[in-house]
């Protein structure tokens, strides 16, 4: 499962609505299972082009990427990492890991410098 995209049922503030929801989107597993639970990455469009992150949200653009079948340009949100738990993980997207392992490879670089420096700073 490590390496794969899934999709996922994933919890959003809805600002429209002013309450928490939620939605399918699609996630990169990154670490798991433990206790049923695995680490993951969401898989975003980011409509407010304003709120993206230029160091750590790396975007995946399907025309490069056509093997991980995501239908519009997205972002590993690399700065969002969570937990969902196993029976949430509905259906297998694409294996980001084996397919293009370039990318796999600089999102978890990305990963690792984004957990240094939030370490670095609570030290």
């Amino acid at each position: 499962m490590i390496g794969k995209i899934y999709s996922t049922v994933f919890p959003y503030y809805d600002s429209k609505t002013q309450k928490n929801s939620f939605k399918k989107r699609p996630v990169l597993i990154i670490g798991g299972p433990r206790n049923n639970d695995y680490t993951v990455l969401p898989i975003s469009t980011v409509t407010k082009k304003a709120n993206l992150d230029a160091e750590y949200d790396l975007e995946i653009n399907p025309a490069n990427y056509p093997l991980l079948h995501l239908d519009k340009l997205s972002y590993v949100r690399v700065h969002k990492q969570t937990t969902v738990h196993k029976v949430s993980l509905t259906s297998l997207i694409g294996d980001m890991k084996t397919e293009y392992a370039d990318l796999y490879l600089n999102v978890l670089e990305k990963l690792e410098e984004f957990n240094k420096i939030t370490i670095d700073n609570a030290l």
